[in-house]
């Protein structure tokens, strides 16, 4: 069922996320714009290193990272959760800009900073919506 942000709360699949971002200002924001739209976040991190921890304990339907963290970034955590958990859904959030083909096929959906809610149901249906071939 594709999640739309416009669904009354009785209709909408319930999700379980976590949120990991280095700046406690975005993290405190996109955890409430979450929350807002019946997203239930059960945890939130500041690194990389958090991320695959939080992943391990929570088995969350989807992980919001951001791409740039001190010590262990993006990157570090989205290898680790794809080695516990292949099928990990993994949405990347970033405020720099790369290049999609630079991320191979690590990450199926990239959300740009500032966070739009819109954005975020794109990248979760493009994760639960099997694309027709």
């Amino acid at each position: 069922m594709p999640i739309d942000g416009e669904a009354s709360s009785n209709d909408r699949v319930k999700i379980k996320a976590i949120v990991v971002d280095d700046d406690s200002d975005v993290r405190e924001i996109f955890i409430e714009l979450l929350q807002m739209n019946d997203i239930q976040v059960v945890a939130n991190g500041i690194n990389g290193k958090e991320a695959v921890e939080l992943y391990k304990i929570h088995h969350p339907d989807f992980v919001f990272l951001d791409y740039l963290m001190p010590e262990y970034d993006g990157l570090y955590a989205i290898e680790k959760i794809r080695e516990f958990d292949p099928n990990g859904k993994i949405i990347l959030v970033s405020g720099s800009h790369f290049e999609r083909n630079a991320l191979g096929d690590t990450v199926k959906a990239i959300i740009k900073k500032p966070i739009e809610i819109s954005e975020i149901f794109k990248a979760i249906n493009k994760m639960i919506v099997p694309t027709s071939v």
